[in-house]
């Protein structure tokens, strides 16, 4: 059976480092310019990942694509889930949420709230993230870890948008990030108490971030 790798690219299809290498269902994507892979240099190769949250180099909103590697793969050092390329077959196009997880739909619905906080909102929610203690939300978040949830928290905090104070867009990032890592409870140091901090200042203002009806937040 061929290995499925994944590759999360730009809305127009195009790779998040340089903009210029297009994948296209149906199609061989190849590197425009290198013939040998030279390890850890991105610029000799295509990256792909071997789980969808862990893409490198990926931002929200983005596409995501399920591609078969040509030839054989090359790994990297300090990136376990990251495999390197000179050609892909781009065989499906996934739904853009998978890249954050199991929980996908609720962390990109959680983002686009982000983005229509009212000012009442904003002023609760920045009450409520700054009642909390900072050094315990530092340890939430360390223990939380995961490369999509660092990409949440960014998507997060962007869509509450510059006018923003700096505990708004806290408050939003932590809700994103933890709520990608939710199905992590119990492992890797993360525990539930990590994770009703990071979401506690959001879920007080404007709800829950999965509701047991299973819609948006």
């Amino acid at each position: 059976m061929t290995k499925v790798y994944y590759k999360a690219t730009r809305l127009d299809g195009t790779d998040f480092r340089t903009g210029t290498v297009l994948y296209q269902v149906g199609e061989r994507t190849t590197h425009p310019t290198s013939t040998r892979r030279t390890k850890d240099d991105p610029s000799t190769y295509l990256s792909v990942s071997t789980v969808p949250t862990d893409c490198t180099g990926m931002k929200w909103p983005c596409r995501l694509f399920a591609v078969h590697g040509v030839g054989r793969a090359m790994t990297a050092k300090k990136l376990p889930n990251k495999r390197a390329f000179l050609a892909v077959d781009v065989v499906e196009e996934l739904p853009a949420h998978q890249a954050f997880g199991p929980q996908g739909e609720h962390v990109a619905a959680l983002i686009e709230r982000a983005g229509r906080l009212t000012g009442d909102e904003m002023e609760q929610l920045a009450a409520a993230w700054d009642a909390a203690w900072d050094a315990a939300k530092d340890a939430a978040r360390d223990a939380a870890g995961d490369a999509a949830r660092y990409a949440a928290w960014a998507a997060a905090w962007a869509a509450a948008g510059d006018a923003a104070r700096a505990l708004v867009v806290d408050a939003a990032g932590d809700a994103a990030g933890a709520l990608v890592v939710y199905d992590l409870i119990g492992r890797h140091g993360f525990t539930q108490k990590h994770y009703d901090l990071l979401v506690g200042p959001w879920e007080s203002v404007i709800g829950p971030v999965m509701p047991n009806d299973g819609s948006a937040p």
